[in-house]
């Protein structure tokens, strides 16, 4: 009977320098992607989120340390680090192999896949460091590093694409409400005085990204089930949606009523902090009514 494989009986300190030493050595060896995934996400609006993706993984651990290393104090033995460190491998194997041009795909295939491969590497470092019990405890840090992972460019394409539809009909619902008369046409509006367009830039990417990064950040620290988690991850697109409806509609009518500047102005392309609020005052709304369901469902279950 095999036993299992033990990671090093290393102090705290020494734990930390070693997890360290073999997170530079990997981004050196995947350099190379990892500067065209930044190229990318520095060029293009809709993969500016991912800078920020690490950032955010590390502030977690950072926050969430207490709890994540005292695992690695409890338990640090496990068969699984075993297939780990078979899984970094294969994966590493792979990225290499792209990167020497062994395997022929198209450039933006081959980036997903080499960002990709550098996840399990991260995390087999990770257990080997603190060990599997500590990777488990850290578990949402790591997942939440998957969204480094930029789709294909057609991939991400269609998301712009149904997020300005969605976009365009939540308008529509607006404007028809407000009784406003308005003809659609796909994205365009014809309307009394000037009409309007959800062009691509103005398909709400920016922030659904964010306010769909938020909701897995607050469902996270203050949800309990997955399933009340899911559902406010689920939610965050629709309220981006209308927020922008929101935006579109309210320029729409200051440009008429007041100044036709509003168009063109800093509130068209610098208010976006302005209804950023709107909708992280309703993704708020949302989380009170997830945590007040979830309260009346464990009194439910203890009575």
């Amino acid at each position: 009977m095999t036993e299992p494989v033990k990671s090093f009986e290393l102090s705290p300190a020494r734990r930390h320098l070693l997890f360290a030493a073999l997170g530079i050595a990997s981004v050196a060896l995947f350099l190379r992607p990892l500067r065209e995934l930044a190229a990318m996400a520095l060029s293009a609006d809709a993969y500016s989120y991912i800078l920020l993706i690490p950032a955010i993984s590390a502030f977690m651990v950072y926050l969430e340390h207490r709890r994540i290393f005292a695992s690695a104090d409890a338990s640090r033995n496990s068969r699984l680090s075993a297939p780990l460190a078979g899984a970094a491998a294969v994966f590493l194997l792979i990225s290499c192999l792209l990167t020497l041009g062994a395997l022929n795909l198209p450039p933006e295939y081959a980036l997903t896949i080499s960002i990709l491969s550098i996840l399990p590497v991260w995390a087999w470092s990770f257990a080997l460091c603190y060990g599997v019990a500590a990777l488990k405890s850290a578990r949402f840090p790591f997942l939440l590093l998957l969204l480094m992972v930029p789709a294909p460019s057609h991939a991400m394409d269609k998301v712009v694409t149904n997020l300005q539809w969605g976009s365009a009909d939540a308008t529509y619902l607006l404007f028809q409400l407000a009784g406003v008369p308005v003809f659609k046409t796909g994205v365009s509006f014809q309307l009394p005085i000037v009409g309007i367009e959800v062009a691509k830039e103005c398909s709400s990417i920016h922030s659904a990204c964010a306010l769909f990064i938020t909701s897995l950040l607050v469902g996270h620290l203050f949800l309990k089930s997955l399933r009340a988690k899911v559902c406010l991850a689920v939610l965050a697109v629709p309220i981006a949606m209308l927020t922008n409806a929101v935006r579109i509609t309210t320029l729409w009518t200051l440009a008429t009523k007041v100044d036709m500047g509003f168009l063109y102005g800093d509130l068209h392309h610098k208010g976006g902090i302005v209804f950023s609020l709107v909708s992280l005052s309703l993704l708020m709304s949302c989380l009170w009514g997830l945590r007040k369901a979830e309260g009346r469902g464990g009194t439910a279950t203890a009575g």
